[in-house]
């Protein structure tokens, strides 16, 4: 599970921002394919995965993941969004940067946005190394960027948006606060803002664990309910969390 949060914090990193950063350029999609490898489409109830015919055992690992991680998401997202997943698994290098960019092409997944369509891009050489379970973590955050992207403002903090995505893609796994959160410590003093230095993981498992707090005092409901209020303001207050009850909540759960 180390590797799994890890993991996360590599290849999810500012993928919030990249949507909002290629929001408004809309791309052509390239072709997945080479010289000697064709593309390929599987459809799923919920979603298509193209590919390239080469990649076929990532692609057909991802489509039998697609319907699930779909519902897992809209089970407990119960919004108006369209229940469905692109996933891209682009054939190259250079296919995989004109979708993200240079700056993301080394992560195993992104969530983004060209034209009036959303995408999930997965880098095939990471993700095909990913275990099942990492690999629907993955798809299931993701997915919920795609799901609340259009009810997300621009200024909303990564503590709320990747906190919330980690709480769904989490969701249902039967994990201890310090399994999932393995660096957590109730050292905790203000809201994590370091998503992109030194303190990227740590960031992401603190913005975890406020989401499994609120969740505490909330309930399952709740934590939704407060998402969508506060991730579609303007601004957040800081003092949107109690951070002092934050602090007793991971002294009584992780010690």
């Amino acid at each position: 599970m180390k590797h799994l949060r890890t993991l996360l914090a590599i290849t999810v990193a500012m993928t919030f921002l990249l949507g909002l950063s290629i929001a408004t350029r809309p791309v052509e999609l390239p072709p997945t394919e080479t010289t000697h490898c064709k593309e390929a489409v599987l459809t799923a109830s919920s979603g298509t995965v193209t590919s390239s015919s080469c990649d076929g055992a990532l692609a057909g690992r991802v489509a039998g993941l697609v319907d699930d991680s779909v519902s897992g998401v809209a089970n407990i997202l119960d919004i108006g969004w369209s229940r469905r997943v692109d996933v891209v698994i682009p054939a190259t290098d250079s296919e995989l940067v004109s979708l993200v960019g240079p700056a993301f092409a080394d992560m195993a997944g992104i969530a983004i946005r060209d034209g009036a369509s959303q995408r999930v891009v997965l880098n095939r050489v990471r993700a095909a190394s990913l275990t099942p379970l990492e690999l629907r973590v993955l798809l299931r955050h993701e997915i919920t960027h795609v799901a609340t992207r259009d009810l997300t403002s621009d200024s909303a903090p990564l503590w709320l948006v990747e906190g919330f995505a980690d709480w769904v893609a989490f969701h249902g796994l039967g994990l201890s606060l310090r399994q999932a959160a393995p660096l957590l410590t109730p050292d905790v003093s203000a809201l994590p803002v370091d998503f992109g230095g030194p303190g990227r993981d740590l960031a992401y498992q603190q913005a975890y664990s406020i989401m499994v707090y609120l969740e505490s005092r909330l309930g399952e409901r709740g934590v939704v309910d407060f998402f969508l209020q506060h991730a579609a303001q303007s601004a957040v207050d800081a003092g949107a969390v109690d951070v002092a009850g934050w602090r007793e909540f991971l002294r009584s759960s992780i010690g």
